[in-house]
């Protein structure tokens, strides 16, 4: 009896000592690139026995699964289909580490690391955070009556912080317009600020999740002896001017051509 107690006794101790270790800080990962989802345990001599389980905390979806030697993928979620990846060179060594290609905006979220062999059974809970450059703003000029309306559009992710800067570098008030994009991974952004002309404002976006800083000055000036809607008109007159002789020229030359 004793000899019993003594045996349960150990075995749980070795239980208690048995442990999963995850990061504790969150994992940033870039929209499309692959994901690395660290994860190591105190492995042992046999894996025959050995139990890896990948789930999402926030539904218990399977992410990927490992036992009786090979990768056991019949209960996978179909988002994670052909995505996923174990390095089964390192499990006899410790290393239950995942990775997730092409992450998209629905993998986000968090994560854990199931594992069990001879020693014990644990689990660990990590963080995935699904983040998008910010692309190259996209500059609009619209010239009104009295004002001058300049525009920025770019695409990113998450929401970002955006301001208008004037010359002396106070804070401008703006118009901000976020929406999704269609295929749900972005925000499309439009952001704009209107001035009386002659101007120069800077304009500024940070990226909260990336390590990422947009700013692209405008400076925007004219002749004092010509108003900006004078301009607008000359230039339109001139951009109907050009398309009309481009016509006539044309017409002349399929009229000679057929002669």
């Amino acid at each position: 009896m004793l000899r019993r107690v003594l045996l349960l006794w150990i075995l749980l101790s070795r239980a208690d000592s048995f442990s999963v270790t995850v990061p504790s800080a969150p994992i940033h990962v870039v929209r499309g690139d692959t994901a690395f989802l660290p994860c190591e345990y105190e492995p042992a001599s046999d894996v025959s026995n050995l139990v890896i389980t990948w789930q999402r905390q926030e539904d218990s979806k399977v992410v990927h699964s490992f036992y009786y030697g090979k990768d056991q993928l019949d209960r996978q979620s179909p988002d994670y289909s052909g995505r996923t990846k174990l390095n089964h060179e390192e499990l006899v060594k410790g290393n239950a580490s995942l990775s997730i290609a092409n992450l998209g905006l629905k993998d986000a979220g968090k994560y854990m690391c199931i594992v069990s062999n001879t020693k014990g059974t644990d689990r660990g809970e990590l963080q995935l955070i699904y983040e998008a450059f910010y692309s190259e703003p996209r500059l609009s000029i619209l010239l009104g009556s009295t004002n001058v309306t300049v525009r920025y559009e770019t695409e990113g992710y998450p929401k970002p912080e955006v301001m208008w800067l004037g010359s002396e570098g106070q804070n401008l008030s703006d118009n901000l317009e976020v929406e999704n994009a269609p295929d749900g991974g972005l925000y499309f952004l439009k952001s704009s600020y209107i001035a009386q002309s002659p101007f120069s404002v800077t304009f500024t976006l940070k990226n909260p999740a990336a390590p990422q800083k947009l700013q692209r000055h405008v400076n925007f000036s004219y002749d004092g002896n010509t108003s900006s809607r004078t301009s607008v008109v000359v230039l339109s007159v001139l951009c109907v001017f050009l398309l009309c002789s481009t016509g006539l020229l044309l017409w002349l030359h399929c009229r000679n051509h057929k002669k």
